[in-house]
């Protein structure tokens, strides 16, 4: 009776995975690229921010009232929206501080009546005329009862200007497994100042309640402080085309008609970053890209997106995205973009200037990944991607899941010009 029950059980996670996968993975790399270049600093991302402000917790009130915890929208040099779920029906507002407690702004709270979270209601402040690469607090009230405490939030730096420009990114980032709450608890280790995601957000298929889960209710320590600016990948998309993506995320509306929050762009200081949507390759989408590039003004250009133009994986390059971008971003100068979707870490050889690399090693867990031609390093592992963007020189790190960087990569634009 075993052997049937093997099989049955073998049978399943293939059905699972979808090919030859680890269930739990590697949080360790098994070995190391180029450490030619000096380490990322170790810095708690939230220290400062918890110092001046505080981290946000939840009031007597608010234990029972807020479902999903207050997160970071939108964020820009001047402004920013702060979102959370209630099961409270009174007004609520948000009220914006310096760190020695002046006030700054009152921001009331907006009901999103085409969301539609179970028990509850989703609500929005918009929060504006705020200054560049300004430290401030934040604290909210339903009706005139506090419900969480003040947390603190940096504006962007001013479009175009010097100041580094620091994120963290990875994709394909779990069930609320051990794996990816390791990945988590190094997140923080690094000084970043908003999130990049590279889709397939909430498994298995996208729905509401496991975005409450899977994502919400393992980094809601670190959205409360920090913007995360996400796409959508193919998990995403298995419930009503993603409609629950678009409900828990308020990302720029820049798009063009067709594309509304799938896919967009925006500056953070000196860096024009571009978030693609490789569920809906169509002219729409290029056409936008190639628009929205033709106009940005900034000296570096990232792109993010799901599916990898080049992969050593075991979904290998999708060559509709390669094809429909690749040469764009040619055109363009992109120096960086970033993909998920394989569960494993590959770094390419410049293709044509750009510099690709695969960041789908967030938790979900690992598979494995061969070499290619164009191939500079690959690990089977779990990992984020720290990103700091200085000057003239790009500096990215990859970490694992026990916390060493195992490679790295510096664009030099001087170099390069």
């Amino acid at each position: 009776m075993f052997r049937p029950l093997f099989f049955l059980a073998a049978t399943l996670l293939f059905t699972i995975c979808g090919c030859a996968c680890n269930p739990s993975g590697y949080l360790a790399a098994s070995k190391t690229g180029d450490l030619s270049n000096p380490p990322a600093p170790r810095v708690k991302a939230d220290a400062q921010l918890a110092l001046q402000c505080g981290r946000g917790e939840l009031l007597g009130a608010g234990v029972s009232s807020i479902a999903r915890k207050p997160y970071l929208q939108r964020t820009t040099d001047r402004s920013t929206r702060i979102v959370w779920t209630t099961r409270s029906s009174a007004p609520a507002h948000v009220e914006i501080t310096t760190p020695e407690g002046s006030i700054v702004t009152l921001a009331p709270g907006e009901e999103d009546t085409s969301a539609r979270p179970e028990g509850a209601r989703q609500i929005e402040a918009n929060i504006t005329g705020l200054e560049p690469g300004t430290l401030y607090c934040y604290a909210i009230k339903e009706g005139d009862t506090p419900v969480a405490r003040r947390a603190g939030f940096r504006t962007a730096p001013a479009a175009g200007g010097a100041e580094p420009v620091r994120f963290v990114a990875w994709g394909d980032s779990g069930t609320g497994n051990d794996e990816q709450r390791a990945i988590r608890d190094q997140l923080v280790t690094v000084p970043f100042d908003f999130i990049l995601h590279m889709g397939d957000i909430a498994y298995e298929e996208g729905t509401l309640q496991q975005f409450e889960e899977t994502f919400f209710g393992v980094y809601s320590g670190l959205l409360r402080h920090f913007p995360v600016f996400p796409v959508a990948g193919n998990h995403d998309y298995a419930t009503l085309q993603a409609a629950p993506f678009r409900e828990v995320f308020h990302l720029p509306e820049n798009g063009s008609t067709a594309g509304q929050e799938q896919w967009y762009s925006f500056d953070w200081g000196n860096v024009h970053f571009v978030g693609l949507d490789t569920e809906r390759v169509n002219s729409d989408q290029v056409s936008w890209l190639k628009a929205d590039l033709a106009k940005n003004e900034q000296p570096w250009t990232i792109a993010f997106l799901h599916k990898p133009p080049f992969s050593s994986g075991e979904h290998g390059s999708d060559e509709a995205v390669r094809s429909a971008f690749g040469p764009i971003f040619e055109e363009h100068e992109v120096a960086l973009v970033l993909a998920g979707h394989e569960h494993n870490y590959e770094r390419m050889k410049p293709q044509r200037g750009v510099h690709y690399i695969v960041t789908g090693g967030g938790g979900r867990e690992t598979r494995s990944v061969g070499t290619s031609d164009f191939t500079a390093f690959s690990d089977e592992v779990f990992h984020f991607l720290y990103v700091d963007v200085t000057g003239d020189k790009l500096a990215l790190h990859t970490i694992d899941g026990t916390g060493m960087e195992f490679d790295s990569l510096v664009i030099d634009r001087g170099a390069i010009q």
